[in-house]
């Protein structure tokens, strides 16, 4: 009597964890979700999203409200990641994209391309390659000088060395500058398995690489990297960080993290001194993948949104508990509907409000989650 007791309280709290969002399907249509990424492709002022799906051959948007897809361009296997940024100045951002994705250098090419839109982004996109990095994983532009000019970073995953399961080899990453799409190399520090690459205003003008790998949390300045953790603990390769966000509570900054790569746990850093410390706000995941920081409620305090691929998978939501950010409670914001690999949080109604958007993995869908 007393476990059918707990059953139903833990089932009636889910629901009602649940019931404070409404989820909507924009398509579960794909064959392998893997990246999302929110932006306004047809100049209507409303995010639309691009769904990356790894297993799929054609790159396609989804428009925002009606959610109908629109293909970007066609053969393109193992699509990995992309990044958006309207150089041209025209309205419609161009997108950096790799594709031709596997985890071993051998068995890939790693083709990385530019894709820009004609007068009219429903219909498909012009590219041009600029490069082919084996294992390329990670695109992303940023403000180096704080001028408003982006340059493109693109990272392969591993080093052409590296071989499993150590993976012991350095990582590059190269910069392109846009109309000369020539390779320079910006670093090779990061080390391990690479997974995130994400620019950060940090200190100063302009805007910092973060990057997660087996050496943990490093931001790269003008006169090298500086570390700010070194992640999960534990051998190589349950080591380092995988998944990265800054996010604030109030003025205070804190880093969201999933570790080690591809792992169990939530990890939230705050700031003492000079010291960051690492809290383990949730560690029962299975293939943490999903992670998006963002404020839910409108209160300057900032929620971190995470969910994982594996079995069991569910994706929550996680709010301070204590104004330092070293407390968080969990709120379950889908028990099952999807095997998240990717969030973003944006105002896609229009409405002023924050919605989160995710990408499914093995449940090929892409949902949209609404406050009521």
């Amino acid at each position: 009597m007393m476990r059918l007791l707990l059953v139903l309280l833990i089932a009636a709290r889910s629901v009602a964890e649940v019931a404070q969002w409404q989820a909507a399907t924009v398509t579960d249509a794909l064959k392998m979700g893997y990246q999302l990424v929110a932006a306004d492709l047809n100049r209507d002022g409303r995010p639309d999203l691009i769904a990356v799906d790894e297993r799929g051959t054609e790159l396609a948007w989804y428009e925002n409200p009606t959610w109908e897809r629109h293909v970007i361009i066609k053969d393109v296997p193992r699509t990995i990641n992309l990044d958006v940024y309207d150089y041209d100045g025209d309205g419609i951002p161009e997108i950096a994209m790799g594709y031709h994705f596997e985890t071993a250098p051998e068995k890939s090419i790693g083709n990385v391309l530019i894709l820009k839109s004609g007068s009219d982004p429903r219909q498909p996109w012009t590219a041009r390659e600029i490069d082919r990095i084996p294992t390329v994983h990670r695109l992303r532009w940023i403000d180096l000088k704080g001028d408003g000019k982006k340059v493109l970073l693109v990272a392969p995953m591993i080093g052409a060395k590296a071989t499993p399961p150590e993976y012991a080899d350095n990582v590059p990453v190269y910069l392109y500058r846009p109309g000369v799409w020539q390779r320079e190399l910006f670093t090779d520090r990061p080390r391990g398995i690479l997974h995130s690459i994400t620019p950060v205003r940090w200190q100063g003008r302009g805007e910092q690489l973060m990057t997660a790998d087996f050496l943990g949390i490093r931001v790269f300045l003008a006169h090298g990297p500086v570390e700010i953790a070194k992640g999960d603990p534990r051998p190589c390769p349950q080591c380092g960080s995988s998944e990265i966000k800054i996010g604030h509570l109030g003025k205070r900054r804190f880093i969201a993290a999933i570790e080690p790569w591809h792992g169990n746990q939530v990890v939230v850093y705050t700031q003492e001194g000079r010291v960051w410390q690492r809290h383990v706000i949730e560690d029962a995941m299975v293939n943490g993948h999903a992670l998006a920081v963002g404020d839910l409620d409108g209160d300057g305090r900032d929620e971190i949104v995470a969910g994982f691929r594996g079995p069991g998978f569910q994706l929550y939501i996680f709010t301070a508990a204590d104004p330092g950010g070293t407390r968080w409670t969990r709120r379950v914001l889908d028990p099952g509907g999807i095997a998240a690999a990717d969030c973003k949080i944006a105002d896609f109604h229009g409405d002023g409000r924050p919605a989160i958007a995710c990408s499914g993995a093995s449940t090929a869908n892409v949902k949209l989650y609404t406050p009521r």
